[in-house]
């Protein structure tokens, strides 16, 4: 039943972005990206200590949401606006999306990041403001599109299965 929860808050969540933005800006791929998020917290032990960011998606069609930005391990590439998943056991796809007032979304910022490690799939989330079981992101954390900037300062996400919290931070930056 948990997990049943867990899909159906991380399907909302999906669902609020994808109404929140109709405008043609989408599919812009880049793998000129430099930056490492560092994570810390108790399942770094499992997923890690850092993620090394080596493609992007700005706005990628299959968010739902041109004002999302998806960061790509290096075994994930991008063919044809699709991502491509040469290694899917050992990856990472973190989808990072900030909104404002003209948008019309019941939240501000979000996170959606998905990590494998051998196989094991580790999810995580933040909202702000908060929804369901979801922590917030975090005062510092922000999308800068036109900035071409991803920053993460103290960001806050929750793995949707065990409830541990994983605090990012780092900046990623592309041309």
């Amino acid at each position: 039943m948990k997990n049943l929860k867990n899909y159906l808050l991380i399907l909302s969540l999906i669902i609020l972005t994808n109404c929140s933005n109709e405008d043609n800006e989408s599919d812009n791929v880049t793998n000129n990206v430099q930056g490492t998020i560092t994570l810390s917290g108790k399942e770094t032990s499992e997923v890690g200590t850092s993620l090394k960011v080596e493609n992007i998606l700005v706005g990628g069609s299959q968010t739902g949401t041109s004002k999302s930005v998806t960061l790509l391990h290096k075994n994930v590439t991008i063919e044809n606006g699709e991502l491509n998943f040469t290694d899917p056991k050992n990856t990472f796809v973190i989808v990072a999306t900030e909104f404002d007032s003209s948008d019309n979304s019941s939240v501000t910022k979000a996170i959606s990041m998905a990590i494998n490690v051998n196989g094991e799939e580790y999810k995580f989330a933040c909202s702000t403001p908060e929804i369901g079981s979801f922590v917030s992101c975090g005062d510092n954390f922000k999308v800068d599109k036109n900035g071409k900037k991803v920053t993460f300062n103290n960001t806050t996400v929750v793995n949707t299965k065990s409830d541990e919290i994983l605090t990012m931070n780092g900046t990623i930056t592309w041309k």
